[in-house]
C-alpha cells in the first residue's frame, strides 16, 4: 500500500493558480495512456504494468520496456578502494572516463553541495547533442542506459543519465538511489544532503538553463510524477534547493516586478520569491498574474541578456509556513538572425517594389535583428522600437 502524501489545500490553490497542477494531469493521462499501449503492443494485461513487481527495488528495474537500471557500485567501490583490478574492460574504462571528470571539476574544500552541483552542471552542460530535441533520442540502443554509453558517447536516455549521475555521487561517498516512476517510463535520482533527500532529474535539464530539477523536494515532484514513497526516502527540505538559495525576500506582491527585473539584469537563471509571513492566497493569486503577463511578455519579444520564457514556476511553503514561488528561466540558445550581406537585401527591396509596387509598399526592415517583419492583417502587426519587437492589435 502507498503512503500517501498530504498537500495543503492553500498549497494545492496555488499549484492550481500557476497552471501546474493542469499540465501536470494532462501529462500523466499521456504516460498512462502510453503505458497501456505499451502492455497492448506486448500483449500484457493493460492494467498490470509489472510496476508492483519492482515496487521495492532500485536497480534491475526495466524502464520503457527496454533500458535496465543496473548497479554501478563496483566502479564506485573501485574508486574509493584505489584497486580496479577486478573491473571488466568496460567498467575500467568507465572508471576512466569519470575519474578524469571528477578530477577536473572538484577541488579540496568542496562541501557536498558544491561537489553535487559541479556534476550536475558539468552534464547539463556536457552532455546535450547539437540539436535539442535529441537529448531524448539515443542514436543507438546501445549503452544509453549506463554510464559508459554515457561519457563515451554522450548517448543516453533517461537512465543512463540517471545511473551516470548515481556513479558519480558514490564516487564522492554522497548518497545517492535512482528512481523510477509508477508507470517504469521515466528514472531519476535521490540525493542526501546533511541528512535531508532531493530529487535531481538530470536528463530533464541537459541543453536548458534555469537548475529547474534541481534538488527538488516531493512536494514539488509529485506535481510531475509518481513513485513507491514508500521505498524510496521522503525529499523534505527546501534548504539546498538551487532556486530556494538565491530567493529573494518581497514585503509586498507589487515588489514582484521590481524584484523579477533585477534579477534579470543581473542574469541569474534561477531564483525563489519569498513572500511575508501575512501574504494570502489573494496575493499569490495577484502575484501569478504578474508572473503569466511576464512570461508572455518575454516569449513576445527579444531582448539581448534576457531570458526567452520563465521555464517553470511552482509554489512552495518554506519551514514556518510561509510562501514562496521557485522560478526557473529559459534563455535562447540561437542567435537573432542578422542579415549578412546588405546588397543582397537591397536586390530583394527592389525585387519586392518591381513586383508588387503597383499594389502596395512592401519595404524589407533591415535595422534590427530579426527577419524583416510579421503581419496578420486581422488580428494585428508586428512593431519595431530600438530592436524590441512588439504585437499590436489591429484597430477596427
Amino acid at each position: 500500500m502507498k503512503k500517501s502524501f498530504k498537500i495543503t489545500a492553500a498549497v494545492l490553490a496555488l499549484v492550481l493558480l500557476a497552471g501546474s497542477l493542469a499540465f501536470s494531469v494532462v501529462t500523466m493521462l499521456t504516460v498512462r495512456a502510453m503505458a497501456q499501449e505499451l502492455a497492448r503492443l506486448t500483449e500484457e494485461d493493460p492494467d498490470d504494468s509489472g510496476y508492483e513487481d519492482h515496487a521495492s527495488s532500485e536497480d534491475d528495474v526495466v524502464i520503457a520496456g527496454e533500458y535496465t537500471i543496473r548497479s554501478t557500485a563496483a566502479i564506485s567501490d573501485a574508486y574509493l578502494s584505489g584497486d580496479s583490478s577486478r573491473l571488466s574492460a568496460k567498467d575500467a574504462e568507465t572508471l576512466a572516463m569519470a575519474s578524469e571528470i571528477l578530477d577536473g571539476i572538484i577541488t579540496d574544500g568542496m562541501t557536498d553541495y558544491e561537489k553535487e552541483l559541479a556534476v550536475y552542471e558539468w552534464m547539463v552542460n556536457h552532455l546535450a547533442y547539437d540539436s535539442g530535441a535529441l537529448i531524448v533520442i539515443p542514436e543507438t540502443d546501445e549503452d544509453s542506459d549506463n554510464p559508459y554509453g554515457v561519457l563515451k558517447y554522450h548517448n543516453a536516455v533517461c537512465v543512463g543519465y540517471a545511473t551516470t549521475f548515481r556513479l558519480f555521487m558514490q564516487m564522492l561517498e554522497i548518497p545517492c538511489k535512482v528512481v523510477h516512476n509508477s508507470e517504469l517510463f521515466h528514472s531519476w535520482d535521490l540525493v542526501e544532503l546533511d541528512g535531508h533527500w532531493y530529487h535531481v532529474d538530470v536528463y530533464s535539464d541537459v541543453g536548458e538553463t534555469g537548475h529547474a530539477n534541481f534538488n527538488l523536494p516531493d512536494t514539488v515532484r509529485l506535481q510531475q510524477q509518481e513513485w513507491d514513497t514508500d521505498f524510496f526516502p521522503a525529499a523534505d527540505s527546501l534548504e539546498y534547493n538551487y532556486c530556494w538559495r538565491a530567493r529573494r525576500t518581497v514585503d509586498s506582491v507589487y515588489d514582484v516586478p521590481a524584484a523579477m527585473r533585477q534579477a534579470m539584469d543581473e542574469g541569474v537563471d534561477a531564483l525563489a520569491l519569498s513572500f511575508s509571513a501575512d501574504a494570502d492566497e489573494s496575493d499569490l493569486s495577484l502575484a501569478s498574474q504578474m508572473l503569466d503577463a511576464l512570461d508572455s511578455a518575454l516569449m513576445n519579444n527579444y531582448v539581448e541578456g534576457m531570458p526567452s520564457a520563465i521555464r517553470e514556476r511552482n509554489w512552495v511553503t518554506d519551514d514556518q509556513g510561509a510562501y514562496g514561488v521557485l522560478i526557473s528561466f529559459s534563455y535562447s540558445t540561437e542567435d537573432p538572425y542578422v542579415p549578412e550581406d546588405p546588397e543582397a537585401l537591397e536586390k530583394a527591396e527592389t525585387a519586392l517594389q518591381d513586383a508588387f509596387g503597383d499594389l502596395f509598399d512592401v519595404s524589407l526592415e533591415n535595422d534590427y535583428p530579426y527577419p524583416p517583419y510579421y503581419y496578420d492583417g486581422e488580428d494585428g502587426y508586428a512593431v519595431e522600437d530600438g530592436g524590441v519587437i512588439t504585437w499590436e492589435v489591429a484597430q477596427g
